[in-house]
C-alpha cells in the first residue's frame, strides 16, 4: 500500500502541444504547461490571450457533464502544424478512488498515483484529420481509456455570455435536465418516484379528455382532432391523439420542467444567478468517486459588481474549505474579481504563455502578498489585463502621463497600458508580481516611475547645499541607486532628475504651461471655499489668460538659476503641499487644449528633464 497523504483526485497539470494558441518549443516539449490548484484557479488576461483555449482543451480530453457536441477541427492546428497534443494529469488519488483507474496509474516520485490522460490528432499526407481515441497511461503510446473510468473524468462546464432563461427552460435535451439526470437524486432512471407521479397524473388528464360513451353530437377537443385525423389517415393505419403532461419517461419528465424564481420577470443578472446555482449542483452533489471540476467561462456575464463579489466569495469560500475536492478553473475580465480574489489562485495569461501568481512563482515575498491583498483594489488590478503598466506614486503622474503620452502620439489606451497609482512608497510590491523566480520570464514591459527625491530647499526655503553643482551630482548618485533598485528584467526604474515630479517639470520646457496649471488650481480651490461657506464664487478664466499671466511672470525670472525659477513655480505644491492631484488635472487639461507644433514636440521628447517619463512611456508601449 502507497504511504502518504490522503488527497481527492484533481486536476493537477495540463499541457499543450500544437492546439490553437499554443505551439511546441524548439526541443519539440508542449508549448504551454500548466500546473493547477487543487480549488480554486483563476485565469485572467487580456482578449484572445488563451484562456478559452485552455478550457476547450481540457473539454476535448475530459468531455463534459452536459455531453455537447465538441470536435477537432482543422483549424485547432497550432500555425498548420501536422500533430497536436492535449495532455491533463490528475493526482490526489485514494486508494478507494484508484481502483476505477488502476490499469492506467503510474506513481510519482512522491509514492503518490497520478493519471495521465492525452489526446492526439494528426493531418496525414492529404490533409485529412485523424483524431485518435483519448488514451491514458504513463508513456506515449498509452491505452485507450472507456466506459466507467472515463465518465468518472467528466467535468462542469458553464459557457460564456450564457442565455440562462434559455438553458432553464423546458425543451428537447434541456440543460436544466441533464443537471437533474445527472444528480444522485435521479439516479434510480424510470425507476423514479416522479414516473409514478407523472403516470397518476396522465391517466387522471386522459380521464378528463376521454369522450367514450358521451354523445357525438357533443363538442370534445380531443374528438375532433382524432376525427381530423381519420380523414387524414388511410384505413390500413389509422391515427389517434391522446392527450398527457408528458411520457411516463424520467428523461422526458425532466425535459418538460422549468426552473422559475418566485419573482416577476426577472433580469439577466438574477437569471445567471439561478443557472450558476442549477450548475453547482452537479459539484456538490454527494459523490465519493471521480473528478468534481467546473470550468467557468466570464462569470461575471450579466451581474454587477456587488453580486460578482458575492457569487466569488462563494465559491472561494466553498474551495478552500471544501473536504471532497471540488476544483474550480474560472475565467474572468473583470477587475472586481481580479481584486477580490487572492493571489495564490490568480493565473496570467499574457504572451502566449501562462504565470501562477501562486507563492514560489514571482519574486513577492509573505509580506507582499498579505500587503496586496489588503490594497490591490479594483483601481490597481487592471495591471491583470494590459500589454504594458506605468507604477506610479501618486495622483500627480496618474493625471499627467496619460496626457504626455498622447502629445507624443503615445496615447496609453491605443497600446493597452495600464496606469497603477499605488499613492505610497510601495512601488516594488506591485513590480515584483511581473518578476519570475524561474522560466519563463514575463516579458511585459512594466515601467516604475519615481521621484529622485533629494531636496534643493528645506521647510524654510532655505538651500541646502552650498553649491548647485553639489545638488547636481547628489541627485545623480540617488538617481541611479534607485533605477538599479527598481530595476530587474522586464521591470526598469524611471525616476526624475532632481526633487519631485512637479519641480522636475518647472526646470523643463512644459514650465509655463505647468505655472498655469498651478495659478488654475489655486482658482479651483478658491471656488470650492467659497461655495463651501455659501459664498459667490469668481469665475474660472480661460487657459489662455492663465498662459498669459505665466509667461509673463516667468520672463521676469530669466535673470535666476533654473532651479529657482522652478522653486517659484512648484513652490505652492512642492514646499507648501497644497493639491498636487488639482494642478495636475489642470496641467493635463492644458496640454490636450495647446496645439503644439512638431518642434514643440520634438523638444519635449529631447528635454533632459522630461526625458524619464518619456522613456517609461515609449518603453512600455513598445516603441
Amino acid at each position: 500500500m502507497l504511504k502518504g497523504r490522503c488527497f481527492i483526485i484533481y486536476l493537477s497539470e495540463v499541457r499543450i502541444k500544437n492546439f490553437r494558441k499554443f505551439g511546441e518549443e524548439k526541443n519539440g516539449t508542449p508549448g504551454l504547461v500548466l500546473h493547477l490548484r487543487n480549488g480554486l484557479n483563476v485565469l485572467i488576461g487580456e482578449n484572445d490571450s488563451g484562456k478559452t483555449c485552455l478550457l476547450d482543451a481540457i473539454r476535448h480530453v475530459l468531455l463534459t457533464q452536459s455531453r455537447e457536441y465538441i470536435r477537432l477541427e482543422k483549424e485547432d492546428f497550432h500555425n498548420n502544424a501536422k500533430e497536436l497534443k492535449i495532455e491533463c494529469i490528475f493526482k490526489g488519488f485514494t486508494i478507494n478512488q484508484a481502483k476505477d483507474f488502476l490499469e492506467w496509474l503510474g506513481i510519482d516520485d512522491e509514492k503518490q498515483y497520478y493519471l495521465r490522460v492525452f489526446l492526439t490528432a494528426r493531418r496525414d499526407e492529404k490533409d485529412r484529420l485523424i483524431i485518435d481515441d483519448v488514451r491514458a497511461g504513463v508513456d506515449d503510446e498509452g491505452q485507450i481509456i472507456y466506459s466507467k473510468a472515463r465518465e468518472l473524468l467528466r467535468t462542469t462546464y458553464l459557457k460564456p455570455l450564457r442565455d440562462a432563461e434559455t438553458e432553464l427552460g423546458a425543451r428537447k435535451n434541456s440543460r436544466l435536465s441533464q443537471i437533474f439526470s445527472s444528480h444522485q437524486e435521479f439516479a434510480q432512471g424510470d425507476e423514479h418516484e416522479l414516473v409514478e407521479i407523472i403516470k397518476d397524473a396522465n391517466d387522471t388528464i386522459k380521464k378528463y379528455f376521454d369522450y367514450d360513451g358521451k354523445p357525438d353530437n357533443e363538442e370534445h377537443v380531443l374528438r375532433s382532432i382524432n376525427s381530423y385525423l381519420t380523414a387524414f389517415s388511410d384505413n390500413n393505419s389509422p391515427l389517434k391523439s391522446k392527450i398527457e403532461i408528458a411520457p411516463a419517461k424520467l428523461k422526458a419528465i425532466l425535459e418538460k420542467i422549468e426552473l422559475v424564481l418566485d419573482q416577476t420577470k426577472p433580469g439577466l443578472g438574477t437569471l445567471n444567478q439561478l443557472y450558476i446555482a442549477a450548475e453547482l449542483l452537479l459539484l456538490q452533489r454527494e459523490k465519493s468517486e471521480g473528478v468534481k471540476l467546473a470550468l467557468i467561462e466570464e462569470i461575471e456575464a450579466h451581474l454587477h459588481p456587488q453580486a460578482q463579489l458575492r457569487i466569488i466569495d462563494y465559491l472561494q469560500n466553498i474551495c478552500d474549505e471544501n473536504n471532497d475536492g471540488l476544483q474550480i478553473l474560472l475565467t474572468t475580465h473583470s477587475v472586481t474579481l481580479a481584486s477580490s480574489i487572492k493571489l495564490d489562485n490568480l493565473i496570467i495569461f499574457t504572451e502566449n504563455n501562462v504565470f501562477p501568481l501562486a507563492s514560489g512563482n514571482t519574486a513577492l515575498h509573505e509580506g507582499d502578498y498579505q500587503f496586496l491583498e489588503r490594497f490591490l483594489d479594483s483601481t490597481k488590478a487592471n495591471l491583470f489585463f494590459a500589454k504594458g503598466v506605468l507604477i506610479v506614486e501618486g495622483d500627480a503622474e496618474n493625471l499627467l502621463l496619460p496626457a504626455l503620452a498622447e502629445m507624443i502620439g503615445k496615447k496609453l489606451s491605443k497600446h493597452g497600458v495600464s496606469i497603477v497609482n499605488v499613492r505610497s512608497t510601495a512601488l516594488l510590491r506591485y513590480a515584483r508580481i511581473f518578476i519570475r523566480n524561474q522560466d519563463p520570464k514575463i516579458k511585459l514591459p512594466v515601467a516604475v516611475i519615481t521621484d529622485c527625491d533629494i531636496r534643493l530647499f528645506n521647510k524654510d526655503e532655505k538651500l541646502m547645499f552650498d553649491k548647485f553643482s553639489e545638488y547636481e551630482i547628489e541627485t545623480e548618485k540617488q538617481r541611479k541607486a534607485k533605477i538599479d533598485k527598481y530595476s530587474d528584467g522586464n521591470v526598469r526604474g524611471f525616476v526624475s532628475p532632481y526633487w519631485t515630479f512637479e519641480f522636475d517639470i518647472a526646470c523643463s520646457c512644459l514650465k509655463s504651461e505647468l505655472y498655469a496649471a498651478i495659478l488654475m488650481a489655486d482658482d479651483y480651490e478658491n471656488v470650492d471655499r467659497n461655495l463651501q461657506k455659501g459664498k459667490k464664487p469668481k469665475e474660472i478664466k480661460k487657459i489662455e489668460e492663465y498662459l498669459e499671466v505665466a509667461k509673463a511672470d516667468i520672463d521676469a525670472w530669466l535673470s535666476l538659476n533654473k532651479f529657482e525659477i522652478a522653486k517659484k513655480i512648484s513652490e505652492k505644491v512642492v514646499l507648501k503641499s497644497n493639491s498636487k492631484a488639482v494642478a495636475a488635472q489642470c496641467f493635463a487639461k492644458i496640454l490636450l487644449s495647446k496645439r503644439f507644433t512638431e518642434c514643440e514636440v520634438e523638444q519635449i521628447k529631447q528635454d533632459e528633464h522630461l526625458q524619464y517619463m518619456v522613456d517609461a512611456i515609449y518603453y512600455v508601449t513598445g516603441s
